[in-house]
């Protein structure tokens, strides 16, 4: 058996002045009492490494700097080097020493195992037929790892390196998830021809893995022009018009044959639209979208037409302005939002009754005015109505369960609340109100079957009740059955269900009656906002930090006191919606967090996220308010022609962003009402 070690020299001096006229000395030979390996003995994965330490003393116990000599005795198995590196070469046990000078270590065991990467392969993936240069491969390159039993092997880097061609990937590196597979996004490189992709299984030290099975995997890809454009290109016209001419494409093989039956798709820029965004191609490879109406949005506008990984832009130029929707406050429900307009009227969009027109339809794409021409002061949206408080101190509703009479707890126009009192605020829960009134006392109605009344029973009220206490409340909100309001020395007080903490009290027990919500620390919170959702809470303290408590996402974590939310942002405004909240900054930056599914945190994202995470874009808000599955907000810029705007995202299934052209936003976006 070969043994491999390094040279170092026999001994070491040290100098030592011992006095003498010409100020040298004899020197005294540096020696090791012992040594000890500082790792006992391990298993290591074939193709990584670990570096090994020994500790050396001397005849006193003093810790001294020395060489040392490391040593395997399979090195078929395991090589150390002369800096105690281990390299795990091939499956079997080798036992490693360290020695030296006047010492040596008892030796440790070292056993290579092979239990990671055996075999890589492409998985699931197949080589687009028509691709163009510049263009990223619609579908994802996957590769799939497995060890030696043939199961996948989770856990594993893979790097993937773009060979020829010049194109990019993204990311560069993936590790295999729970069934063995990493991907990557493709984009080929501009110029047409030959593209190729490797796949490499890495060690520790971002090397291939040689030894295994398959390694390094390579995809190729050839582009070539797939396209031609036969008529619609440069078109001018005017924004949210048609275009006077139907673009059409033709599309090709390899050879530069017309291929027919093939099905292309359509997509336009700045939601604009055509009449058919999928299209098959006729016997002469020609396919056309038909109408092309142009988007919102002044100066370039795109048609991308796609077949596979191969695209071909049409561009046209859109003259005009567009006039957006201008408002100075805005509230959000499930699948609807509103807004009170300068004149302090009022418009809606979305699902019937909450549009609160009276119309017999089911949604509204576009801003309408609620019926009865109503002026509002205030204004707040709930999971099923909508309540506002008027110039005049009266209180209006309208929607699902709003209750704003003792006669029925449905209506489809704003109906005002059949009371006296002079009204501050109100907020809307699930099938509750609560209001205060101008004297700051507050006052619930409505269903009560989890103490959401806060008037000790859980009894239901047609008219308002007071709350118990004799509270005097800075501000009130609703959740979909609980209700919380501040008192002026920044306290909060919780009242109904508790079955996820959302009371704050440091139980899930149910209250009929206000209680304190918890610090949870031993500074107690002062705050200056609270946001009440279906089964959370946040509130906003007096030094801009954010605490939420309750079920602060589907899966958890409950919280049944106050828990600080991880931001370096400071805010000054709070909007909770059913499942997300959002926050504004004083420059009006604004970040979101919760559930995420339709892009309703506006970080062009659909992950859910369970801190404060920055909108994305440009844009800045004065306003905001947190929906189901959308957002809407105000705009807030020194351009006239940009402040004081509504900008909506998320879900717009039913017309809740006020636009017919999308499904969905993942990003603001102003809401347009037209042209100038």
């Amino acid at each position: 058996m070969s043994r491999r070690h390094f040279a170092i020299p026999l001994a070491i001096t040290l100098a030592l002045a011992c006095g003498g006229n010409d100020g040298t000395g004899p020197s005294q030979a540096l020696e090791a009492a012992s040594l000890t390996i500082d790792q006992s003995s391990f298993p290591i994965e074939r193709g990584f490494h670990q570096t090994l330490t020994a500790t050396a003393r001397d005849k006193n116990g003093a810790t001294i700097s020395i060489p040392v000599v490391w040593r395997s005795s399979d090195e078929r198995v395991a090589v150390v080097d002369l800096n105690g590196r281990v390299t795990a070469l091939d499956t079997g046990v080798t036992v490693v020493t360290a020695s030296t000078l006047g010492a040596e270590a008892q030796p440790i065991g070292i056993r290579v195992v092979w239990q990671g990467a055996a075999k890589v392969a492409a998985y699931q993936y197949a080589a687009p037929s028509a691709a163009t240069g510049g263009s990223t491969v619609n579908d994802s390159v996957r590769v799939r790892v497995t060890g030696l039993d043939g199961r996948p092997t989770p856990n594993v880097r893979v790097a993937f390196t773009s060979s020829a061609g010049g194109g990019t990937v993204s990311p560069a590196v993936a590790t295999t998830d729970a069934n063995g597979v990493a991907a990557t996004q493709w984009t080929l490189g501009p110029v047409n021809g030959a593209n190729t992709l490797a796949a490499a299984v890495l060690a520790d030290d971002d090397k291939p893995l040689s030894f295994v099975d398959a390694n390094p995997v390579t995809f190729s890809i050839t582009t070539f022009n797939a396209f031609t454009d036969v008529v619609g290109d440069h078109q001018v016209g005017t924004i949210l018009s048609p275009l006077s001419t139907a673009p059409s494409i033709r599309v090709l093989d390899a050879s530069g044959q017309p291929l027919a039956g093939v099905r292309v798709t359509f997509t336009a820029s700045a939601e604009g639209r055509v009449a058919s965004p999928s299209v098959a191609t006729g016997a002469d490879g020609i396919a056309s979208p038909g109408v092309w109406t142009l988007g919102d949005t002044p100066g370039d506008q795109t048609l991308v037409a796609r077949v596979e990984s191969a695209s071909l832009t049409l561009h046209a130029t859109a003259n005009g302005a567009p006039r957006f929707l201008a408002a100075t406050r805005v509230a959000a429900s499930d699948s609807a939002s509103c807004a009170i307009l300068p004149d302090a009227s009022v418009n809606c969009w979305g699902i019937e009754p909450k549009v609160g027109d009276g119309a017999a339809v089911t949604q509204r794409n576009v801003p309408i005015p609620v019926s009865g021409a109503i002026t509002l002061a205030s204004l707040q949206g709930s999971q099923s109505h909508f309540c506002g408080v008027g110039n005049d101190q009266s209180i209006y509703c309208w929607g699902k369960s709003s209750y704003p009479n003792a006669a029925t707890a449905d209506v489809a126009v704003p109906t005002r609340l059949s009371s006296t009192v002079a009204w501050a605020q109100v907020a809307p829960g699930y099938a509750h109100n609560c209001a205060l009134d101008t004297n700051k006392a507050a006052y619930c109605w409505g269903a009560n079957g989890t103490g959401q009344l806060g008037d000790g029973t859980t009894t239901g009220r047609a008219q308002p009740a007071p709350v118990s206490g004799n509270f005097q409340f800075t501000s009130i909100v609703s959740g979909a059955f609980h209700s919380c309001g501040l008192v002026a020395d920044g306290s909060a007080y919780c009242w109904g269900l508790n079955q996820t903490g959302q009371l704050g009290d440091g139980t899930t027990t149910m209250s009929s009656l206000p209680t304190a919500v918890k610090s949870g620390t031993a500074e107690k919170l002062v705050f200056q906002a609270l946001g009440a959702g279906e089964q959370w809470t946040c509130g906003l303290t007096t030094t801009g930090r954010v605490y939420c408590w309750g079920l602060l996402s589907s899966t958890g974590p409950q919280q049944v006191t106050p828990q600080l939310l991880t931001t370096t942002a400071t805010f000054t405004s709070l909007s909770v919606g059913r499942a997300h909240a959002c926050a504004l900054t004083a420059d009006g930056a604004a970040s979101c967090w919760g559930m995420n599914a339709s892009g309703q945190l506006g970080d062009s994202t659909t992950t859910a996220r369970s801190a404060p995470t920055p909108v994305a874009g440009t844009l800045r808000f004065k306003a905001i308010a947190a929906g189901f599955r959308h957002t809407c907000a105000i705009t807030a810029s020194p351009d006239p022609e940009q402040d004081g705007k509504v900008a909506c995202w998320g879900a717009n299934d039913v017309g809740e962003l006020g636009v017919t052209t999308v499904k969905g936003r993942l990003t603001p976006r102003l809401l347009v009402l037209g042209i100038k």
